[in-house]
């Protein structure tokens, strides 16, 4: 997987070379949506990792 740092270096490479200039808000928002995007897959990952869930009926209730 792809470092977070490597990601954002990409991005703004890939600004620039189109011509926009990133200022602080810009930057600001391009490492806020990577690192959210990449706690998603993490979270996916987990939940794919999982082991299956199984209900079980509750034992009685000792009165």
């Amino acid at each position: 997987m792809m470092k977070r740092e490597t990601i954002e270096a990409v991005i703004t490479e890939m600004a620039s070379l189109q011509g926009h200039e990133l200022n602080g808000r810009d930057r600001l928002m391009v490492r806020n949506r990577v690192a959210a995007c990449l706690a998603a897959k993490e979270r996916h990952r987990q939940r794919m990792d999982a082991e299956p869930y199984q209900w079980r009926k509750p034992e009685r209730v000792r009165r």
